[in-house]
């Protein structure tokens, strides 16, 4: 118990507790083997974060496998284990998406290569993965399929014209023409069927004895041992995973951290976690909303409802993170948390006695944790009952259909034990819509721990922050979109620089260095031989540069090096650059300089600002900019639009909040999107995020609007949006009833859709 400061009655109890369930179960083994993981990472000075409902154990937490005070927060050992559980417990790990390779490799080492392997995933064909691969079996060129491939839905032939009905996407796709019937017909035949096994993204088993006694092997692409089942058939022959995942986020926090290690010489002040939570100015990013960027609380819904909750504190981040998921959110039951938090409305409980297990989320059903204590502490079941509950709406084995019968145990006790008919509805109801998806705090808890250190670096260190969130590329937005962001911040965007830029981006005080790695159209070759040339001294000129990488460079990379404004510091103008590229003369102002005119003084070097020499224009620039790197460097990629929108009364982004109740026309580009079905109908609807050069304002094309619009989000063309503004949530939103495309506009970046949504909006 070393981490325990406070070793109290309640803590001594509850250890005694847990680690009697622990060891009746036979998880002594268990717990012992996930402790040498992390103390092996530990050992490396590699941060993990130990998520799932094993956040829930105080055993866990002394053992520093996981990192939030399961007794401090309220967190339910129960949900993770006791002696009525049927399925074993998993600790999921989570390190750094760099280093979780090393940790793994570390567990063959440890355990022997015949003792350790990977879990296996059955993979099988849907829709667009059939479509690809009869594409290629029936010989059409890869570069057609791939463009053709992105209007067909991620969804089986059962529900596939309807999938397809409700894709803008896919208007105006020749889908029914040859030869694609053909392959769509050819798909269909292999819908649903074994495509191949894929790696898990982080289950491993450890066993005692050799593998081969237990269960058959394969070898995977990536050289790997795999099981030939997937992780439900490996817990059924008695085997007991380890979920050890990569994070891009801790990768962030890693890589910023040492950034500032080296800046400053100090340790920013993130570990614990703890000394975050009270930081006044990472509370404001919090409670303002600020938080794109940042781990799990930076999507649009999410940073509406921080701003609307104003949430300053750990428990009220936990809860924010678990009552925007589909469960809560789209029961209704977010709505009433909200209401009662702010204190519009006074807490409400089915039954008082249900007050002492509700109290701190207000009588509304959060957790998972939530459901369990009702359904056993105050209806009757027992944990094993309550357990079949949690499994019912936890992701791997939701469904109604597995709830549904326990409808008639939930009324049976609940009677014994004298509760109202219209109380057991009432919370029957409640639970029932948790099938959709529950949240555990433990969790929500372990993550939100992880979004508080992240904010405290993008509050108090900006420049290593952003550096580090591009770098690692797991946020929910794209570069492009942080970029902006760290503009937005008060950064100044460097360009990469042939002399001083390394393939990663890189931020220091109020700068923002941008990296080689998003250059685009340059070969691994190419910069390698960049790289190479310039560690034998630096490159002294634009004809130095093409002198010593003539063979190894071709013309179109160096004009993206040039548009990218990766040669910006040899002083000459990028138009005059592109200018003696393509008439294969010097740049005006430019000596074609011999190796020995490196030792040559500068005052003895020409100026080669010429003022003959071609400029391009800011709308040439920065068009240049986002087709070598996919952003724009020296402004926001729109500001030429800036004047052309104020002439038609266009409203800009950052504006919009100020229209509430008003029919406006706003404008921008769609930066990143998320398709959901409507409660009601399940017909499909998109919340999108437009961006200008003032800022950000979110957008609903609900469904009418979508059919009609919806190919636009995706075309990467400015917009413009007609609608009214609707703030009845506490937030801005434009409800879209009219769009159209800017036409005649040749700056364009990837419009995303992220892979998982964090609930209804």
């Amino acid at each position: 118990a070393r981490r325990v400061r406070n070793v109290s009655l309640p803590y001594l109890e509850r250890l005694e507790r847990e680690l009697g369930v622990i060891v009746r179960m036979g998880f002594a083994g268990y717990f012992l083997v996930v402790e040498d993981i992390v103390r092996f990472a530990r050992s490396q000075g590699i941060p993990n974060i130990g998520r799932g409902s094993g956040a829930g154990s105080l055993v866990s937490y002394a053992l520093a496998m996981t990192h939030v005070d399961p007794v401090a927060e309220g967190l339910y050992f129960e949900r993770f284990l006791n002696p009525e559980r049927r399925n074993p417990p998993d600790i999921d790990l989570d390190f750094s998406w760099r280093e979780r390779d090393h940790i793994i490799r570390h567990v063959y080492d440890a355990y022997g290569d015949g003792n350790v392997c990977m879990i296996a995933t059955h993979n099988t064909f849907s829709a667009r993965s059939g479509f690809r691969e009869m594409a290629k079996a029936l010989g059409v060129p890869e570069e057609e399929v791939s463009v053709l491939a992105r209007a067909v839905p991620h969804t089986s032939f059962d529900r596939f014209e309807e999938a397809l009905r409700a894709r803008p996407e896919a208007r105006g796709a020749p889908l029914r023409e040859n030869p694609w019937r053909e392959v769509l017909e050819a798909a269909r035949r292999v819908d649903g069927l074994p495509r191949h096994l894929s790696v898990h993204c982080g289950g491993v088993v450890v066993s005692p004895v050799p593998l081969t006694r237990r269960l058959s092997l394969e070898r995977a692409a990536k050289g790997v041992a795999i099981t030939q089942c997937d992780m439900f058939d490996v817990e059924d022959l008695g085997l007991v995973k380890i979920d050890l995942l990569g994070n891009r986020s801790l990768g962030v926090l890693t890589d910023a951290v040492a950034s500032v290690r080296d800046h400053t010489g100090r340790e920013p002040l993130v570990f614990p976690p703890e000394r975050t939570y009270g930081d006044l100015k990472t509370n404001h990013v919090i409670s303002e909303g600020r938080t794109m960027g940042c781990f799990y609380v930076e999507s649009p819904g999410m940073r509406q409802l921080l701003r609307r909750l104003k949430t300053r504190t750990f428990p009220d981040l936990t809860a924010v993170s678990s009552i925007i998921r589909p469960g809560v959110a789209e029961s209704g039951m977010m709505e009433a948390y909200v209401r009662r938090r702010l204190g519009e409305e006074p807490p409400a409980y089915a039954a008082p006695g249900l007050e002492p297990i509700l109290r701190e989320t207000f009588g509304v059903m959060v957790y998972q944790e939530d459901v369990i204590r009702v359904a056993h502490e105050f209806v009757g079941l027992t944990l094993g009952e309550a357990d079949l509950l949690r499994r019912a709406m936890s992701g791997k084995y939701r469904g109604r259909r597995e709830m549904e019968a326990l409808t008639g145990a939930f009324f049976e006790k609940g009677r014994e034990r004298g509760l109202a008919e219209a109380t057991l509805e009432e919370l029957w109801g409640q639970i029932r819509s948790f099938a959709g998806y529950a949240f555990c705090k433990a969790h929500s808890a372990s993550f939100a721990q992880l979004s508080y250190q992240v904010a405290y670096l993008k509050a108090h260190h900006p420049a290593e922050f952003f550096a580090a969130l591009i770098n690692n590329q797991g946020g929910f937005y794209g570069t492009a979109a942080y970029v902006e962001e760290a503009r937005r911040w008060g950064l100044s965007i460097l360009p990469p620089d042939v002399n001083a830029s390394e393939m990663d981006f890189a931020g220091k005080g109020n700068l923002l260095r941008c990296g080689f790695f998003t250059l685009r159209g340059l070969r691994p070759s190419a910069l390698d031989a960049l790289f190479e040339e310039r560690g034998e001294g630096p490159y002294r000129s634009f004809e130095d540069l093409r002198a010593r990488l003539r063979r190894r460079l071709n013309p179109a990379e160096v004009e993206g090096l040039v548009r990218s404004g990766a040669c910006d510091g040899f002083g000459h103008s990028r138009g005059a650059l592109l200018a003696s590229l393509r008439s294969g003369n010097p740049a005006p102002g430019t000596l074609r300089l011999p190796a020995s005119a490196f030792a040559y003084p500068k005052s003895q070097i020409p100026n080669p600002k010429s003022p003959t020499a071609p400029r391009l224009s800011l709308a040439e620039t920065l068009s240049g900019e986002v087709r070598a790197l996919g952003y724009a460097v020296t402004t926001h990629p729109l500001t030429p639009m800036l004047e052309w929108a104020a002439a038609r009364a266009y409203v800009n982004a950052r504006d919009v909040g100020d229209r509430a109740g008003e029919r406006i026309r706003a404008w921008g580009q769609a930066i990143v999107y998320k398709r959901i079905p409507t409660r009601k109908t399940g017909e499909a609807m998109a919340f999108v995020t437009l961006e200008d050069p003032t800022g950000l304002a979110e957008a609903s094309f609900f469904p009418r609007a979508y059919r009609r619009f919806g190919d636009l989000i995706t075309s990467g063309r400015p917009l413009v949006i007609e609608g009214v503004v609707d703030a009845g949530r506490g937030s801005p939103t434009l409800t879209v009833e009219k769009a159209w495309a800017v036409r005649g506009v040749a700056v364009r970046r990837a419009v995303a859709e992220p892979a998982e949504a964090e609930g209804a909006a």
